[in-house]
């Protein structure tokens, strides 16, 4: 039978208007034709109180389904506030790596409660990958996979892969380890399927195999999947032996979360904030930024207090510097994403820093050339000076130019220093464009200074 897109649509409508209704039992009527993750972002716009009962009429499946698919902070509040023995049941149903992720997002007491309501391999299992460092591979990586001894005949794989339990990761490789667990070699199920079935899958498998290992970086490895165009990778602990795999579902989760705190950062945010961040903590990640960029601006300061007497003396030059410094800062914020971006995504290398720097500056060039004979157009209709127009224009088009060129090309150098590019902060930025564009405009004002004069 084909579904029609149409009536998915309105299934997903109706239950999202049943539950801003608050008429629960209506939404539980309509679950089975909504996928988890739609409900999953259905629940995130509910009211508050109809969430408990909604998850109460689910089945503990179902509700394991699509707890898995909100946001771990929103899943974790779900599961505070529902009876400790369900919420373990809910648990018990869920993927592994996303327990350990909703678990960080608990206080020690219910955490304590709900590990001790699930059998204790499982909550063996969670403990393990819950101790691995933050952001390391065995942080994210799946503890179950296929995996076969050398000595293995094709057939016998075939059918270990017919029988496979349905929390192992459902991808087209079988990996293949010695007696002693260590990894030796994987073979796709496509190579399974033609192989010779009497062969043993140590003459067949592949022993070129891409691994990381558990302390690894997560963001490294992710990008790896991404750039190799691997449906998984396997996780490998310092003596070789097999732990656990990295699929490219996980991979995708890492990389749009690391965009995700970069754009924060460039904005000097603290990435470990969310919206459900309590004020009090919240003021406590952002006051410190904002205290700093209070001393990063004195430079800007500094800099117009030095040309106080060209400002005196032709006071209307302070009416453009607002539109100098704000292009310069929002040309360098939108070169600094998509460096940044581009980086994060594995398209650019260290060594690209030249190329980043020539499309920067033949950008600017242009850019700067449009935006400063506009400016330069605006100027003179609104003060009839030639001279200040022709000033104001060029400090534009010059301070265009700069801010592309920095912000293009310091994640690059940050990156080659060791340091993550993400630091070079929005308010850093801006305050260096700031300082360039104030100079180059108030520079060539007090070189023209006699002409502004003349001329006003």
């Amino acid at each position: 039978m084909l579904l029609d897109t149409r009536n998915l649509e309105a299934d997903a409508r109706e239950m999202h208007e049943a539950l801003r209704r608050r008429e629960v039992p209506r939404a539980l009527n309509i679950i089975d034709r909504v996928s988890p993750l739609r409900t999953a972002r259905i629940l995130s716009e509910a009211p508050k109180d109809t969430l408990v009962p909604f998850l109460v009429g689910l089945d503990h499946e179902r509700a394991a389904l699509i707890i898995e698919h909100c946001a771990p902070v929103l899943a974790a509040e779900f599961l505070s506030e529902i009876e400790v023995d369900r919420a373990g049941s809910i648990l018990a149903e869920m993927q592994i790596e996303r327990v350990v992720d909703l678990l960080r997002h608990l206080d020690n007491d219910l955490r304590e409660a709900l590990l001790a309501q699930l059998d204790a391999g499982f909550r063996q299992e969670v403990e393990t990958l819950a101790a691995f460092p933050k952001g390391s591979c065995g942080a994210f990586m799946s503890p179950y996979f296929l995996a076969v001894e050398e000595s293995a005949q094709v057939q016998e794989v075939i059918e270990a892969v017919r029988n496979t339990s349905h929390t192992a990761e459902r991808v087209p490789y079988v990996y293949v380890v010695k007696e002693n667990g260590k990894l030796a070699g994987v073979i796709s199920l496509r190579d399974l399927i033609t192989a010779n079935p009497t062969r043993a899958v140590s003459h067949v498998m592949t022993t070129d195999v891409v691994a990381v290992r558990t302390r690894d970086d997560a963001e490294e490895a992710a990008r790896r999947i991404r750039s190799r165009h691997l449906k998984m990778m396997p996780v490998v602990d310092d003596s070789d032996i097999l732990r656990g795999v990295l699929s490219i579902d996980r991979a995708m989760e890492i990389i749009a979360a690391e965009l995700s705190d970069d754009f924060v950062s460039l904005n000097a945010a603290s990435p470990d904030e969310s919206f459900f961040t309590p004020p009090r903590e919240a003021v406590r990640k952002r006051l410190p930024w904002m205290a700093g960029n209070v001393f990063l601006n004195l430079g800007a300061v500094m800099v117009i207090a030095s040309f106080e007497e060209t400002l005196v003396a032709v006071a209307i030059l302070a009416a453009f510097l607002p539109m100098i410094t704000d292009m310069g800062g929002n040309v360098g914020i939108q070169a600094l994403s998509v460096s940044i971006r581009s980086m994060a995504l594995g398209e650019a290398r260290i060594g690209d820093i030249w190329k980043a720097v020539n499309k920067e500056v033949m950008i600017g060039l242009f850019n700067g050339a449009a935006l400063g004979v506009l400016f330069c157009v605006v100027a003179y209709v609104f003060e009839g000076n030639l001279v200040l127009a022709l000033v104001a224009g060029f400090a534009l088009g010059c301070n265009v130019l700069l801010a592309g060129v920095v912000g293009g090309t310091m994640p690059f150098l940050i990156r080659r220093l060791g340091g993550d590019p993400a630091m070079m902060t929005g308010p850093v930025l801006t305050t260096i464009t700031d300082i360039t564009g104030v100079t180059i405009y108030l520079g060539l004002a007090t070189l023209f200074l006699s002409g502004l004069l003349i001329a006003a």
